[in-house]
């Protein structure tokens, strides 16, 4: 047995990660890590303390009452060790920008921005938090979120980005090895039923909503599937040559514009959700607040400005 001075610090985020997640999928796409690597590093912590900090129980896991003891202490241990290297390093909260965002949002529209704000505003320092869950803005320190959903969150202030809109893609060298060179305006639903779908267990009415807006419901009971743990994982598996994902066009437009993937459909689903800049009224006048909010409503307009201009695109080529 390792001695517990060795304790990975690593490891004591990952599983404060699915302790507040009940889960290590999830927590493992917040770490940027498999849910079987979230898995080895709690068994391997586990083996150390030789006692249980999880209930397995299929996908949800739950805290042992050692657990809660432990986990509760390691939350506080973290605190107290980012509070420490902010004073250490002259770092004021004034200047410390705390955001809470989707995984899946961050990862395939954010962070490739990103950059561009911290060139424009180097002296606010980003506290980037990705998780599925909502948090309680009286009770942590963050200073907005972005969320997904239809506006109403409790009566937080709350400002649409941009809304959702599915289309299937694949990889551009699959599509050719099944259709050929057939065109893409010619390509209908119905082609579907010679790929694989590549389905997601955190978007799981995804396929069946396209499929059924584009009035080809039948197509679901006529083709293979794969099942994935995240929608980030069914993307990277289309971009990989597996099959046909769903996707929200935002997500995969860079994909499209550099011709990885094709989105062959015109048929585009917009739907009434969407991804929104949520932050509480005493947040709101705060400088970094205010530059943030500016710069990411900038940025979610030229997305949709994009995307409708190539919405147009499509229509106009499948007349």
């Amino acid at each position: 047995m390792r001695l517990l001075s060795q304790v990975n610090l690593n490891s004591l985020k990952i599983v404060e990660s699915a302790a507040r997640h009940g889960n290590f999928t999830r927590a493992g796409e917040e770490q940027f890590i498999t849910a079987s690597a979230v898995s080895q590093r709690v068994k391997s912590l586990e083996d150390q303390l030789r006692f249980k900090i999880f209930q397995r129980g299929g996908n949800a896991v739950s805290l042992t009452p050692e657990g809660e003891t432990y986990v509760s202490r390691v939350r506080e241990a973290l605190e107290r060790i980012v509070a420490a290297s902010m004073e250490a390093t002259g770092q004021s909260q004034e200047h410390v920008l705390k955001i809470s965002v989707l995984p899946t949002f961050a990862a395939r529209w954010l962070f490739p921005r990103l950059p561009l704000f911290q060139r424009r505003y180097p002296d606010i320092v980003m506290r980037v938090s990705t998780s599925y869950a909502t948090h309680e803005f009286t009770t942590s320190d963050f200073d907005l979120e972005i969320r997904y959903g239809d506006g109403h969150f409790n009566g937080l202030p709350s400002d649409l980005l941009f809304r959702e809109d599915l289309t299937p893609v694949c990889s551009r060298k699959l599509f050719h090895e099944v259709l050929g060179d057939k065109p893409l305006s010619k390509v209908t639903p119905d082609d579907l039923k010679l790929f694989t779908l590549l389905h997601s267990d955190t978007c799981t009415q995804n396929w069946q909503s396209w499929l059924a807006f584009s009035g080809a419901s039948f197509v679901l009971s006529e083709t293979k599937s794969i099942y994935f743990d995240s929608c980030m994982m069914s993307y990277e598996a289309a971009n990989a040559g597996m099959g046909f994902a769903v996707a929200n066009r935002a997500y995969m437009a860079s994909d499209i514009r550099a011709e990885r993937l094709v989105a062959p459909f015109a048929v585009h689903h917009p739907n009434t959700a969407g991804w929104y800049f949520v932050s509480p009224h005493k947040s709101l006048a705060a400088r970094k607040v205010q530059l943030f909010k500016q710069w990411v409503m900038a940025e979610a307009a030229l997305t949709q400005r994009q995307l409708d201009s190539e919405i147009r695109d499509l229509a106009a080529e499948a007349v």
